[in-house]
């Protein structure tokens, strides 16, 4: 903290002071002198005035009568005396543009300061008398007399001026000059000392701005010695927090490398899980399909043990001779229904066979091809047929025949077919006679399917968490949580489309958005 309040190069207080007061006494004394010089000249150029009255009424007769008689020298008596007088510059006595007497000097400016006053004699005008006024002498005197003021005043100024810097050094500036020796020694030395003044006969300001320094000083020197100590608490404080965070730091990071392990374990489970979702899928479809084709497969056997017995009865007949007309036809129209019956049976096992092989093949890889999706999504309900006719549930498909996509049919039946069986588990719970619409429509280069089932929708909690992995309200039931979580990703990855949740007045709705078109698969993510 620098004290220094006095700075030696620059212009002590009383020499400011002194030299100020000097300055002010120039231009006062020069204005109230000049002020002075106007005064006195038209005082005396009034006093000319009246000398000029004066001189018409005490010379004018004696001058008419020399000029009358022509006595030339009562006239240069005359011209003298006038041009005697204090305020007189010019004389001039002239009789019919003759001049007989003339003195002094011709003024720049006749018409301001020269009369002209005619001589009469007899009431007859016989000459006349010019008189001009001593304006550079008058002028002059005035000035001498104001340049002796003006050196008198700056005498008495400058003596001023040094009896006033004598006595602002003594009042004021030699304590500041002290004051500021003090600051400086204060300034450079570490324990606190009052500042003093050495004059016991004033307590005027100085004395009162010394003791509110002093007083600041001691709450100073008091604010400084708790800040000290409490720097020094703040010190320690930090210390222990900086050895708290330094443990902490260390647990967080050994909490953060066992959540990294756990993350990456659970990751790891989750990809297994999904995985086993998928193949569970595929299980249950494998077995539905199985089941779905052991009728037709059944019905194709029966015929075929009948056309063996029919055969085997007409061939009998054949080798001894007893086939009659209407064994032969009774044969054939055998023969022909049981051919029908093989015919009707395997075209739809190999029908179920391709659309199982379709779905199962577009599940198990991930194939980007082109596709009709109202022919895919009748494929997806042909596989699901085992399960849907087990219920009196029922699936309708809006859908134009020309929705041509290029994508990935595999991940979209997977999506399909796990928001069916999440209608048939969880939304037709308690529901004996369930709807599900499954409506598509084109938009600009987007394709939008939206699922929705009359069902007895979802709750509150359940709309929050729909998409979280592994949360179910079949917990305990075999249910993982992951199906529509598996849904949610393929949506969003595999497909780079989005799923949403929508109002529905009864049951639930999901409005799926996918492109027209993809070029190629994304990169895999941990989820």
């Amino acid at each position: 903290m620098d004290f220094t309040i006095f700075n030696r190069k620059s212009v002590p207080i009383a020499w400011r002071i002194a030299i100020s007061i000097v300055l002010a006494s120039i231009v006062i004394n020069g204005f109230a002198t000049a002020v002075l010089i106007y005064i006195n000249y038209k005082e005396e150029e009034k006093q000319f005035h009246t000398r000029v009255v004066e001189i018409q009424s005490s010379h004018m007769t004696s001058l008419a009568n020399a000029l009358w008689h022509f006595d030339s020298k009562q006239i240069n008596v005359q011209g003298d005396g006038i041009s005697n007088l204090y305020y007189i510059g010019y004389v001039r006595i002239s009789s019919d543009d003759d001049t007989l007497f003339e003195q002094g000097e011709v003024s720049d400016s006749p018409q301001d300061d020269h009369f002209v006053i005619p001589i009469e004699h007899t009431s007859r005008v016989i000459g006349e008398l010019e008189i001009g006024f001593a304006r550079e002498s008058i002028l002059k005197n005035i000035i001498q007399s104001a340049e002796k003021i003006i050196t008198m005043q700056m005498v008495a100024g400058i003596l001023l001026a040094i009896l006033l810097l004598w006595r602002v050094h003594r009042i004021i500036t030699r304590h500041l000059i002290d004051l500021n020796r003090q600051l400086e020694n204060k300034n450079n030395s570490e324990e606190h000392q009052h500042l003093t003044l050495q004059r016991e006969a004033y307590n005027d300001e100085l004395s009162a701005v010394v003791n509110s320094f002093n007083q600041l000083t001691v709450e100073i020197d008091q604010e400084l010695k708790d800040k000290e100590a409490a720097q020094q608490e703040l010190a320690e404080i930090n210390s222990q927090l900086e050895q708290r965070v330094e443990e902490r730091t260390q647990n967080l990071q050994d909490a953060i490398d066992e959540l990294h392990t756990t993350l990456e374990n659970l990751r790891n489970t989750q990809t297994q899980l999904i995985e086993s979702e998928k193949l569970s899928s595929l299980g249950g479809m494998v077995a539905g399909v199985a089941h779905e084709i052991n009728t037709p497969i059944g019905l194709c056997i029966t015929t075929h043990s009948f056309i063996k017995d029919i055969f085997r009865d007409m061939n009998q007949r054949f080798e001894t001779g007893n086939i009659s007309k209407q064994n032969f036809t009774d044969f054939m129209h055998s023969m022909e229904e049981s051919v029908d019956i093989l015919s009707k049976n395997l075209e739809r096992a190999a029908k179920l066979i391709k659309s199982f092989k379709h779905v199962s093949e577009d599940q198990a890889g991930e194939a980007l091809r082109r596709f009709n999706l109202e022919e895919y999504l009748q494929e997806i309900l042909s596989t699901l047929h085992p399960k849907l006719k087990m219920t009196k549930h029922e699936v309708k498909i809006n859908c134009p025949n020309d929705l041509d996509l290029i994508g990935y049919p595999g991940a979209l039946s997977q999506v399909i077919t796990n928001l069916i069986m999440n209608s048939l588990l969880h939304g037709f719970e308690g529901i004996n006679d369930g709807c599900i619409t499954i409506e598509a429509s084109r938009q600009g280069a987007s394709i939008e399917i939206l699922y929705a089932d009359d069902g007895k929708g979802l709750s509150k909690e359940s709309q929050l968490k729909i998409f979280e992995p592994f949360y179910t309200t079949k917990r305990g039931y075999g249910g993982t949580g992951l199906g529509m979580h598996l849904v949610y990703n393929l949506v969003n990855q595999t497909l780079q489309g989005s799923i949403q949740l929508q109002q529905a007045s009864q049951g639930c709705a999901f409005m799926i958005t996918i492109p027209c078109k993809l070029e190629q698969l994304p990169e895999p993510t941990a989820n």
